[in-house]
């Protein structure tokens, strides 16, 4: 017995260190002209993306404010939505970008606010610079290092949803698709809703995307103008329907705070946007051109071309197969051969169902 407990004295520390890691993404950095500075980012790509066996398949790709509090969440959020059959959303590059001086970079003007003399974040109004940044530095490494198929979307939360609205405004070409939950829409006495207001009817918004996330109206009198700025931009300029082009939504979480809302709003923003992507799972055995159909309308909708996963086709396929239906998962194969035609995985697939040993 001595021996077996010296014996596991010794190798329970080689276990220990042998244990994997549980990894979601990596560090990377740039430096910024714009902003004169080193500037930190974290990435997530997709499990299949390094995978050599599936095609080299490209992603859209989700710019994440406030990265260094978000980047979990956003990335829990995507595997949910990506695994299995019954698909949410794309399978996205993520980009999680990390702040040096916030109210710097995420708010459009400098502020006017003061407490005992002093104004309140005198560092203020850089959001042109960080957006020159974004679009022009840190998408164009982004572009450069990954597989990126053209489809950007810019999400942000509190200073970063202002940020994000404003964006929209100035730069509406700028993503395909905005996410903005709780926006800090009372910045200097309400100026970026006093700006939509006067932009809404003459802005051609050119098919793009917004989703406002608006937690529970705070009643705390410093406070008020937080929730109150949101709600009319949500229910003067939203809901007029007067919109030039641009798919609008945006829901009020009653028993969300500032702070708990950020989880459902990035959960419902990516739902709310990709509405129509998940599939028919138990008609497909029976009628696979299903899928080619609704990713049509999907495309339509969103007026960008969108094929599924290479994963989410196999996954239909082996379902397929579960049922009996041979016949519907080799046609799944060879529309994966079709649309990644460089996949060694839909090529060995098809062979499978196409063998003679298979078929009998």
């Amino acid at each position: 017995m001595k021996h077996i407990l010296s014996l596991f004295i010794v190798i329970f520390p080689l276990l220990i260190s042998a244990q994997e890691s549980i990894v979601i993404g990596h560090k990377e950095k740039l430096y910024s002209e714009t902003l004169n500075e080193e500037r930190n980012y974290w990435i997530y790509l997709p499990p299949s993306y390094q995978n050599n066996n599936y095609g080299k398949a490209s992603y859209p790709v989700i710019y994440l404010l406030d990265g260094d509090t978000h980047f979990i969440t956003a990335v829990a959020i995507q595997k949910t939505f990506t695994r299995g059959m019954y698909n949410n959303m794309p399978e996205c590059i993520i980009v999680g970008i990390l702040n040096t001086d916030r109210s710097r970079d995420l708010t459009p003007s400098k502020s006017s606010f003061k407490h005992n003399g002093k104004v309140l974040s005198e560092n203020s109004g850089g959001a042109n610079q960080f957006s020159t940044f974004i679009q022009q530095e840190l998408r164009h490494q982004i572009d450069s290092l990954y597989r990126t198929n053209g489809y950007n979307i810019l999400i942000g939360h509190s200073f970063g949803g202002l940020f994000t609205i404003n964006t929209l405004l100035d730069h509406p070409l700028s993503f395909n698709a905005y996410i903005a939950i709780d926006p800090s829409l009372w910045w200097n006495n309400s100026e970026t809703y006093i700006k939509a207001e006067s932009k809404w009817k003459e802005t051609q918004f050119l098919n793009r995307f917004l989703y406002i996330a608006m937690a529970q109206e705070d009643q705390a009198e410093d406070k008020q103008q937080h929730s109150s700025t949101i709600k009319q931009f949500c229910t003067h300029l939203i809901d007029s329907k007067q919109t030039n082009n641009l798919t609008a939504a945006w829901k009020y979480y009653a028993t969300e705070n500032h702070g708990t809302v950020i989880m459902p709003g990035i959960f419902y923003g990516l739902k709310t946007l990709f509405e129509g992507m998940e599939l028919p799972v138990k008609e497909i055995p029976n009628n696979p051109k299903l899928i080619e159909e609704q990713y049509r309308k999907l495309s339509r909708k969103l007026h960008f071309n969108f094929i599924p996963d290479e994963i989410l086709i196999e996954n239909l396929a082996k379902y397929a197969i579960s049922v009996d239906r041979k016949d519907s998962a080799l046609e799944l194969y060879e529309y994966n051969c079709k649309n990644y035609p460089d996949s060694h995985n839909a090529q060995k697939n098809k062979s499978k169902i196409t063998s003679p040993l298979t078929t009998k």
